[in-house]
């Protein structure tokens, strides 16, 4: 065969080789995505046990930047956090599980594309830095990995099928064909209490006894030693209230104003004036809805600069023993909340959070403003008061023995004998003893005594006789008391056990009681501690309370307006002059 009829050979097989490519490989390609119709989409992820890290991502196109969520399990604590929250701890054994198996039972249910271009339309372009601004069809990226960072499905999934909301078109990463699956996406929220014991206080709000509403804030004004800027606390108001539960209904402990600094003036309703239970009840069911939405973790001791910067200050002061301790001041005042149990919440109220700050956002949220709240806890022994302990019997002792007192008594030799009785001297039969005297004739008597007995009246005459007969009867012997009930010594020995046993009782109830409310505050301590939280602007104006949101107006009021300003002080409570109110000591310089 000549070269020329090889090389034409070789040509038309080429041409064979290549007509045969073009019309082959696409049926090929369309026959293995048709078989994956029905079949799991991450078939070699089996185990949900084997997933300890899950990072869902999401586009933020209001700041155009891709915004993660992540959960895992710590490997030395075998906890799950969320790295993506600063490490908070998160209760997500159940919230995993959902999402975890969610990817493994990902069955096909059709191909949507197999081309790159068709990602936008469907809503699964990859969320990342890339992206151009104001892209429509960006989705959401879900990764779940092993301990070895291994990755076991990492899905985009984009918008719903038009025809059927239960469907939603994803794609694998770094592969181009769409799919169609059958998905839930709330198994995949970012909302952070989804992933988090989001019940803030855990506290039921019938246990509620008392509420101390400490009105202040701290304002940055000119200090007049410098003339630099310095923060100052602004002291307004102190208001103590007390839940009766007996009579379901609110009292008040104390009302102070601050008229002068750090000089609190007692204040009263006045006859116009009473308590607003509304509001009141509705700080209650607030303290009981306190949700998180967000956490920063708290900073060192040591950078107050950013402790400020969440509103919050350090304020060395003393406590009740005239101990120096380290103490805070917050921007925007405090709450102190006393539980039936003896648990006290302290809740103090930072700045506004910048919303870029914010990762989650709250559905009932107010134009989306969130503030800062830092928690502590502590013992409030008044609310569990030492039982009444019952007195004890005193038992009967025997009286003290003299000595001698058992032997027989011995008779004084030098005593007389006791004279033989007096004998009767026998009667002078000679002698006639003396004539008795006969009583009066009755009828010798003369007339005008029985004029007189005549003329006595029926009553007297009555009363005369009575007085006879009295004086006729045998005097009658007064009689006996009732005997005072003896008690053996062993009776009040058995009363004396039980009364001892019983405030034994007490007393056990009573340390128990006190040891269950100490544990309690160091668990919620250990919890609060390392956390400034976040929370809804709508919640914090419930629960951060005035004196005067607390009182209002009666109804049937005709004395004009209520708490009308002191005409010599034209300045509301707690606003002196500039200048007048405390300097927060020691600050560092203001960011």
């Amino acid at each position: 065969m000549s070269e020329m009829v090889k090389t034409q050979v070789y040509v038309g097989v080429a041409v064979i080789l290549v007509v045969l490519a073009v019309f082959w490989k696409p049926g090929q390609v369309e026959m293995q995505l048709n078989d994956m119709v029905g079949k799991d989409l991450f078939a070699k992820f089996t185990s949900a046990d084997a997933a300890t890290n899950l990072t869902i991502t999401n586009y933020d196109t209001n700041f155009d930047k891709p915004v993660n969520f992540q959960v895992s399990r710590d490997k030395k604590t075998d906890q799950w956090i969320i790295p993506s929250e600063d490490g908070y701890p998160a209760d997500a054994e159940e919230q995993m599980q959902k999402a975890v198996t969610a990817l493994i039972d990902l069955e096909v249910v059709d191909v949507a594309s197999e081309v790159a271009k068709d990602h936008e339309l469907y809503g699964v372009l990859e969320p990342t830095n890339d992206v151009a601004a104001g892209s429509k069809g960006v989705g959401m990226l879900v990764e779940v990995a092993d301990v070895r960072k291994n990755k076991l499905a990492h899905l985009i999934i984009g918008k719903q099928d038009a025809n059927n909301n239960e469907l939603r078109f994803v794609r694998v990463r770094d592969e181009d064909v769409t799919y169609v699956v059958k998905l839930d996406l709330t198994n995949f929220t970012t909302e952070f209490n989804e992933w988090i014991e989001e019940d803030l206080l855990s506290l039921n709000p019938l246990d509620i006894r008392t509420v101390a509403l400490k009105d202040y804030a701290i304002l940055e004004v000119v200090d007049p030693r410098t003339g630099g800027p310095i923060k100052q606390l602004i002291q307004r108001s102190d208001t103590a209230l007390a839940w009766n539960q007996e009579e379901s209904k609110w009292n008040i402990g104390h009302m102070h104003e601050f008229k002068e600094p750090n000089e609190p003036t007692p204040t009263e309703l006045s006859e116009n004036e009473e308590l607003n239970s509304e509001r009141l009840n509705e700080l209650k069911n607030a303290l009981d809805d306190l949700k998180i939405v967000g956490v920063k973790q708290k900073p060192a001791d040591t950078n107050q600069v950013k402790l400020q910067e969440y509103g919050f200050y350090p304020f060395p002061t003393t406590d009740e023993n005239n101990k120096e301790i380290d103490d805070v001041r917050s921007a925007n005042g405090e709450v102190h909340v006393s539980l039936q149990d003896g648990i006290q919440y302290l809740l103090r109220f930072g700045d506004i959070v910048p919303l870029d700050a914010v990762k989650a956002t709250s559905e009932d949220s107010t134009d989306k403003i969130y503030r800062y709240l830092v928690v502590a806890a502590q013992l409030d022994k008044s609310q569990i008061p030492p039982p009444m302990l019952e007195p004890e019997p005193e038992l009967p002792t025997a009286p003290a023995k003299k000595p001698g007192d058992d032997a027989p008594a011995k008779e004084d030799p030098k005593k007389p004998a006791d004279p033989a009785p007096a004998k009767k001297a026998p009667q002078d039969p000679e002698k006639k003893p003396a004539a008795e005297k006969k009583p009066a004739d009755p009828g010798a008597c003369d007339d005008d005594e029985k004029q007189a007995a005549d003329e006595k009246k029926p009553d007297e005459k009555e009363t005369d006789k009575k007085a006879v007969d009295e004086k006729a009867k045998p005097a009658q012997p007064p009689a006996d008391p009732q005997p005072p009930v003896t008690l053996s010594k062993e009776q009040i020995e058995k009363i004396v056990a039980g009364i001892r046993k019983e405030n034994e009782r007490k007393l056990n109830e009573y340390q128990e009681k006190l040891v269950a409310a100490e544990k309690r505050v160091q668990e919620l301590n250990a919890r609060f501690a390392n956390w400034c939280f976040i929370i809804d602007e709508k919640v914090y104006n419930q629960i951060h309370l005035s004196q005067t949101d607390v009182i209002k107006e009666k109804e049937e009021s005709d004395l004009g307006n209520f708490r009308d300003l002191d005409p010599q002080n034209p300045n509301p409570p707690g606003t002196p002059p500039p200048g007048g109110n405390p300097l927060l000591p020691n600050l560092p310089p203001q960011p």
